[in-house]
Formats: C-alpha cells, sequence, structure tokens
C-alpha cells in the first residue's frame, strides 16, 4: 500500500525505479518522463528544474493501463532507434523527440499517453452513443417496420379481395353479354325450325285434299261436279324474303385493350402518408418548451368551425353553415375558394399525401375534391350526417342522425367509398363513453374523439376500445369543459379548443393535461372552436368566434 493509499499496479517480477534503479516502495509514476518512482525518488523529482512541472501520480492499476509501454510503447519510423513519446494535435499524428524539435516546433504537443486517454475515451463515448440513442432508434425503427409489414399485408389483402370481387363482376357482365348474344343465335335458329314445322303441317294438309279428290273422282257421280277444292295458291305458306340471313360472330377485339388498359390499377403509397402508426418523435417533450408567441391573426368570410392546413403557411377554413371553403395565408389574404354545390355546410376535411381533399358535407355526403377544385362523391352516409373526418390508413368518419340518437363511428375504403366496418357501442369504464362523436384525429394507432352530451375527449385503440377519457376537470377553470376542434403536433400531444373557457387543453397521449394554454388574454380569441397544427412551422391555427382565425407559436 502506497502512502497516499493508493493500490500498487501488481506485477509479476520486481519494478524497479526509473531514477535510483531500486525495486522497494516503488509506487508512484510520472505521466510526464515516463517511468516508475520509488517514494524517496518520488519526494526529489519536483527539486530538479526540469522535472518541477512533471505530472506524478500513484502508479495505480488504471494509471499503468493507460500509460505501460505495453500499452503505447513503438518505434518511430521515420527514426527507428526512438520510442513514440509524444502526439501533435495540430498535425494529428504521433511522434518521437526528433519528429517534434524537426517538424513540430511550436505545434500543440501532448504526451502519447494523453493522447491514448483521449482517444479512449473518445471512443468509449461513442460506444455509449451508440447503446444509448441508435440501437433504440434501430429498434423502434425495425418494430415501426414490423407493424408496416402487418399492415401492409391487411392492405393487400383487403386490396386483393377487392380485385377478386371486381373480377366476378367483370365475368357476370361478360357471361351476361355472352348468354345474350347465344340466346339471340337460338332464337334465330328457331325460326327457321318453326317454319319447316309449319311447311310439313301444310304438305300433310296437301296431302289429305289430294286424297280427298281422288277419292271423289273415283265415285264418278255429280258430287264431282258440285265439289269445289281450294286454291293450291292457299296452301303455300308465306316464305321470309329475303332469305334468312347467315350469323357471323365478330369479336369485339377492343374491349380486349381496354379491359387491360382499364380494369384497373394497385397504387403503391408510402404507408406513413395515411398511416395508423404515429411517427417517432424527433425530440423529446418538455414542458418547459411551452412559451406562446401570437404571430398574427385576420378575419375570415366564414366561422372557422372546422381549420386544415394546407403547408406553405397556409390553412383551409370551412363552416358548417357554408358550402365554400376558403383557404387562407397567414397574412389573412384569401388566396383560394372552393364551393361544394348542394352540400348545405362543409363540416370537416383531410387533405391526402397526393393533394385530394375528403370533405364531409351536411347533405349526408363524404366527397372527394381534386387539386385542380373537380368535385365528386366518395361515400353516402344517408340517413346520417358526418362531422369530423380522419385517416388512417382509411377514412374514419363521425356522424349522427338528425335526433343524434344513433351517433356512430364508422370506417371507409379512401379509393372505393365502401365501408369496411362501424365503430359502436364502445364501452369504457362501465358505461358508453362515444355517444355523439363531434371530431376525430388519429394518433398513433389509437383514434381520439371529441364527444358532445356528455362533452369530453375519448381514446379508444384499434378495436374500439376505450383507452382513456379526458373530461376537463383536472384543469379546475371557471365554466364547464365544451370541447369542439382538436389536433395533434409532432410530439402526439393533443390540442383541444374549449369554447366555453377561451382556451386551448394541451394534454399528453396518455389523455393527462399538460398545460392549460392560448387562453383569450394570450390571443385575444374568444369560442376557439376548429384547430390545426402546422409542424413544419411550429404554429398553431385556432379559429373562434365572429369569424376570427389567429396564429400562434406554442412552443419554443
Amino acid at each position: 500500500m502506497s502512502d497516499n493509499g493508493a493500490t500498487p499496479f501488481p506485477t509479476q517480477l520486481a519494478v524497479s525505479c526509473g531514477f535510483c534503479c531500486g525495486t522497494t516502495d516503488v509506487n508512484w509514476f510520472c505521466k510526464s518522463c515516463p517511468g516508475s518512482l520509488c517514494n524517496t525518488c518520488k519526494m526529489s523529482h519536483p527539486s530538479i528544474p526540469v522535472f518541477k512541472n512533471h505530472i506524478v501520480v500513484p502508479r495505480t492499476n488504471d494509471v499503468m493501463r493507460l500509460y505501460g509501454p505495453s500499452k503505447i510503447a513503438e518505434q518511430c519510423r521515420l527514426h527507428p532507434a526512438k520510442e513514440i513519446s509524444t502526439y501533435c494535435k495540430d498535425c494529428q499524428v504521433p511522434c518521437c523527440a526528433t519528429c517534434q524539435v524537426q517538424k513540430h516546433q511550436k505545434h500543440h504537443i501532448s504526451t502519447i499517453e494523453d493522447a491514448y486517454l483521449s482517444a479512449e475515451n473518445r471512443l468509449n463515448d461513442n460506444v455509449k452513443e451508440l447503446e444509448k440513442h441508435v440501437i433504440p432508434t434501430i429498434d423502434q425503427m425495425a418494430d415501426k417496420t414490423k407493424k408496416d409489414r402487418s399492415e401492409k399485408r391487411v392492405r393487400i389483402d383487403r386490396v386483393r379481395e377487392e380485385v377478386n370481387a371486381f373480377r366476378k363482376e367483370l365475368k357476370e357482365a361478360v357471361d351476361e353479354s355472352c348468354d345474350y348474344l347465344i340466346e339471340k343465335l337460338e332464337h334465330d335458329e328457331t325460326e327457321l325450325d318453326n317454319l319447316i314445322t309449319k311447311l310439313n303441317v301444310q304438305k300433310g294438309k296437301i296431302g289429305e285434299l289430294i286424297k280427298e279428290v281422288n277419292e271423289i273422282i273415283q265415285k264418278g257421280d255429280l258430287s264431282m261436279i258440285k265439289y269445289s277444292p281450294p286454291s293450291p295458291s292457299t296452301f303455300i305458306p308465306e316464305v321470309p324474303t329475303p332469305r334468312p340471313t347467315i350469323p357471323v360472330f365478330s369479336p369485339g377485339r377492343d374491349i380486349l385493350t381496354i379491359i387491360k388498359e382499364r380494369i384497373g390499377t394497385v397504387e403503391w403509397t408510402e404507408i406513413n402518408s395515411e398511416s395508423k402508426h404515429a411517427p417517432i418523435p424527433t425530440a423529446k417533450f418538455d414542458p418547459s418548451m411551452i412559451n406562446i408567441n401570437k404571430v398574427g391573426s385576420f378575419n375570415s368570410e366564414i366561422d372557422a368551425t372546422s381549420i386544415t392546413t394546407a403547408g406553405n403557411n397556409t390553412a383551409w377554413v370551412m363552416c358548417g353553415g357554408s358550402d365554400t371553403m376558403y383557404l387562407y395565408d397567414s397574412s389573412g389574404k384569401e388566396v383560394r375558394s372552393i364551393t361544394v354545390k348542394g352540400s348545405y355546410g362543409i363540416t370537416g376535411m383531410v387533405i391526402r399525401r397526393s393533394g385530394e381533399m375528403i370533405v364531409t358535407c351536411w347533405d349526408s355526403k363524404v366527397r372527394r375534391v381534386s387539386v385542380s377544385g373537380e368535385v365528386s362523391t366518395l361515400i353516402d352516409t344517408s340517413p346520417f350526417r358526418p362531422h369530423g373526418v380522419c385517416l388512417t390508413v382509411d377514412v374514419v368518419v363521425c356522424m349522427s342522425d338528425q335526433d343524434k340518437k344513433n351517433s356512430h363511428i364508422a370506417v371507409y375504403s379512401p379509393d372505393t367509398g365502401k365501408k369496411l366496418r362501424g365503430i359502436r357501442g364502445m364501452v369504457g369504464q362501465g358505461k358508453q363513453q362515444i355517444t355523439k362523436p363531434y371530431r376525430v384525429v388519429s394518433n398513433g394507432q389509437d383514434l381520439c374523439v371529441v364527444n358532445r352530451d356528455p362533452d369530453h375527449v375519448v381514446c379508444v385503440d384499434e378495436r374500439g376500445d376505450v383507452k382513456w377519457v379526458y373530461d376537463g376537470k383536472e384543469a379546475r377553470l371557471l365554466m364547464s369543459f365544451g370541447p369542439r376542434g382538436i389536433s395533434v403536433d409532432k410530439y402526439n400531444n393533443l390540442l383541444v379548443s374549449d369554447y366555453n373557457n377561451h382556451c386551448i387543453h394541451y394534454i399528453d397521449r396518455e389523455g393527462r393535461l399538460i398545460q392549460i394554454i392560448l387562453t383569450q388574454e394570450q390571443t385575444g380569441l374568444y369560442g376557439p372552436w376548429g384547430n390545426c397544427v402546422d409542424d413544419k412551422t411550429g404554429q398553431v391555427w385556432v379559429g373562434g368566434g365572429w369569424q376570427n382565425v389567429v396564429i400562434c407559436k406554442y412552443l419554443s
């Protein structure tokens, strides 16, 4: 044991002091020389002027692991008689004493041991970074890829069913057309058979007449004078004129080309474009990031009961009482408007990756609106009226009947509009939690639904089982919770407009309140309704009463 309590570096052979060559109490090591020191030489080492700034440390396992000659001792390639002893930081090369004098004067020099230690620390940091961040990220990517693979298999099975169903319809249509042609041929053939039968009947009648006339002739009495047979021409049946045509089949070869070209296509789109899986957050959320900064505000043509961002600092504004939706930029300039005639009001919208819009309308229709503004019906929800809409892999629609007693959520194919399933009777905490779904967003594999009467937000999984319910009581506000619009940001947190308390409830994906934000004092907005987040700009657009829209940054 050394005099300072450090554990000496164990060796099988006696270690000698690099100065007195003694083998007793060699418990110290000079990192600058480098070399081992006994207790006596350690005391005198700094008294020698040339050694006064040397670094002497206990000769421990860790020190010798880094500075032991077996670790880093190596001969200089330029001067084989010299050992590598220093490292030039400027040139980033190891060097011997001669190299240092000849090529590295006035450069930043460190001992080779310090360079070794620095390199080891750097590599250890790299290993820690790989273990702490890279490997978990790869694991997340692998998990997501497995989910994508499962999702893709489900989608392929669904498309296969649709293709086979269309194949069946196409075959039935072809069979119907071919059966008609065969039936027509058989009808024509029957007409000729009927004519032959008619001729044979007439021939039989003529034979009977000839027999009757011959019998009268044989009698040779006065009856022959009185007998007046019918004219022979009366026995000749009418024959079709001109003669029956011979059928010739002319196959519609062009239809084969048309079928091959227009039978349909299978398009491959990115799963992430309209996916059930939430993206891995690019950064960890910290509540200290919340920082409200009002960017701007403007008056819209209609009350903004629904807002959807469209990129390039623009957003669509809709109202259930108007059949026109307006596109505004962040300065409040109207960029474009589209009217959906006969809709009686546009209640919601989502934008597909292709730019095509899917809008819900008060006339029980869900419509497609192309980038050029062409409108077509995708889904007929009669007798129910659609409200909120969102995209997973499919289209999810909140709807109710006129009395709002049979409200429910339905899932449709975004390509064909075919209803895939309904989400009803979602029971959680012992009672029905979704009674009048008004707005819906996708948050990973979950659906988060704004429910009216009772007013709360409900999160359900893929099977429709309730995961949590947020009723706003945690916020302890003056008025009862009045949820309207809902959106999700890149951290998978939810922003819920509270119409009654003139604010936004910022809640995490587990249904816990993070903070009340965008209050009336901060935004000047009365009765917030529709809201949407633009993750590219980090801004949230919120529509409120008196046709007012505000734009705020809410995170630093």
